[in-house]
């Protein structure tokens, strides 16, 4: 794991970008002159801007170090309660936890550049940080960002905590599956390849098989990552009797953005781009608040469009920052994820096989979604230096949208990100097993703790723990 120090390039749309992230290994670092570059771009959005962004990191730190260990891993922390509750009631609350985020970006900000900055991450737990004046409670039991999740600010870039950072594995994602491959099966892990479940029961699974007839498998236990939306509708007998494929998902919950996902492989080096970069638009506060408006519910038509006259935010990643095997010598490879809505879901496909409802709903994002969408990346990518003719160096381009992602993942509403962070499917409220089967146990980015991959791994170990449990009791 190779650390990406700062962590990430922030890019606004009127072509200021600053850089934030920066790791001191120790108090008495001298601070670089990249970071002071960064820290003067932030004062020039609004006076001591710089200032007031170490104040706020302050109070994401006191966030996390009560939310990790109380909220998160579920262990009991009494000592971190004091700093929590602190920074909740100093100047009167401004910090308070559980307001809408906007909340509080506002009472530290006036800039709406460093709003962004202080908020953009809300996108990783399916949310926006806005006030929504219209739902209760400001909108934070619906899409809305409690200030509580200001914490993912403090896990990514706060300067001197140790537990934090942003770190990219080398040799890609890929190579932690692969390694976790490896320990699987030195372990002697049967992993079976080219089979789909396609019914889970109290005493096992039943296992399509593609060059096979269906068989089932016995088990005293079943640990299930199948995104739990998803494996209610489609893989629980009493709604699906027949045992055959199929693609529907429980739609009583509150799902994160979809993501159109392009992979571009380029003839040159784009050394204008950071590891991670974030591209924002806060050129004011409604163009700010328009550009989260694919994580609202406003019932747009589908396929989805992206006119080029609107807001939008996106991510970039550069591997080859920090490990140049990801790319030919004077190539690159980068990947951008476009926020969009999920897919809509049809009733109507909920008696279709699982080919006729996929082919229905890829019809939510047809060519000229994603021609829209590609469009507006380039657009706003040329404003870096060097970038301005980048379509003209892309070899090879592979696309991703809610439904191919549906297809590949069987992920509910095509999203990755699982269900939201919204208060009301917060923490323990988050489910990780189903009362009417009590030998399964759900993981994975829809149950608890949560998505995103400290998450989901914590969720594992956890899991793990409760696997542990139920079967030295069954053996008793």
């Amino acid at each position: 794991m190779k650390p990406c120090n700062p962590a990430y390039q922030v890019v606004f749309d009127d072509g200021d970008r600053l850089c934030v992230g920066f790791r001191l290994e120790n108090k008495d670092e001298i601070v670089t002159e990249a970071e002071l570059k960064s820290r003067a771009t932030m004062d020039s959005f609004e006076d001591d801007a710089s200032r007031k962004w170490d104040d706020y990191l302050q109070v994401c730190q006191a966030f996390l170090d009560c939310g990790l260990p109380n909220f998160i891993e579920e262990k009991l922390d009494l000592l971190s309660f004091p700093a929590f509750l602190t920074e909740c009631l100093r100047d009167g609350g401004k910090s308070w936890p559980l307001k809408p985020h906007s909340d509080v970006c506002e009472a530290f900000f006036t800039s709406s550049k460093m709003r962004a900055m202080a908020s953009f991450q809300d996108l990783y737990v399916g949310l926006e940080p806005y006030r929504n004046e219209k739902q209760f409670a400001g909108g934070v039991f619906g899409t809305t960002a409690a200030a509580v999740f200001g914490l993912l600010s403090a896990i990514e870039l706060h300067p001197e905590n140790k537990k934090c950072g942003v770190y990219a594995p080398e040799g890609g994602f890929r190579s932690v599956s692969v390694a976790m491959e490896r320990l699987c099966r030195e372990l002697g892990v049967s992993i079976r390849c080219n089979q789909t479940v396609t019914s889970v029961n109290t005493s096992g699974i039943v296992v399509h098989g593609y060059d096979e007839p269906d068989s089932f498998v016995p088990a005293d236990l079943v640990v299930m990552n199948a995104d739990l939306p998803y494996a209610e509708k489609s893989l629980i007998p009493a709604i699906n009797p027949t045992n055959k494929e199929r693609y529907d998902w429980a739609d009583k919950y509150r799902f994160s953005s979809g993501v159109i996902s392009f992979h571009w492989s380029t003839n040159k080096s784009l050394h204008e781009l950071n590891t991670h970069n974030v591209f924002l638009q806060a050129g004011n506060d409604v163009e700010a608040r328009k550009s989260w408006s694919s994580l609202r519910e406003e019932g747009s038509d589908v396929p989805y469009r992206f006119p080029q006259q609107g807001a939008y935010n996106f991510y970039v990643h550069r591997p080859t920052k920090v490990d140049p095997t990801a790319a030919p010598a004077g190539c690159d490879s980068i990947t951008v994820l476009f926020p969009c809505s999920h897919l809509k879901h049809e009733e109507s496909y909920s008696e279709k096989d699982r080919l006729s409802a996929m082919k229905g709903y890829a019809n939510q994002f047809d060519n000229r979604s994603v021609e829209m969408a590609r469009e507006v990346i380039l657009r706003r990518l040329a404003a870096l230096e060097g970038l301005h003719d980048l379509r003209c160096h892309i070899l090879h381009e592979s696309v991703e949208t809610p439904a191919t992602m549906a297809e590949a993942w069987n992920v509910a509403a095509g999203t990755p990100f699982g269900i939201n962070h919204a208060l009301s499917q917060l923490s323990r409220l988050r489910q990780t097993s189903l009362a009417e089967f009590p030998g399964t146990i759900f993981v994975g980015a829809s149950c608890r703790p949560g998505n995103g991959v400290p998450l989901v791994l914590v969720g594992a170990e956890q899991a793990a723990e409760r696997a542990v449990r139920f079967l030295a009791k069954a053996q008793v």
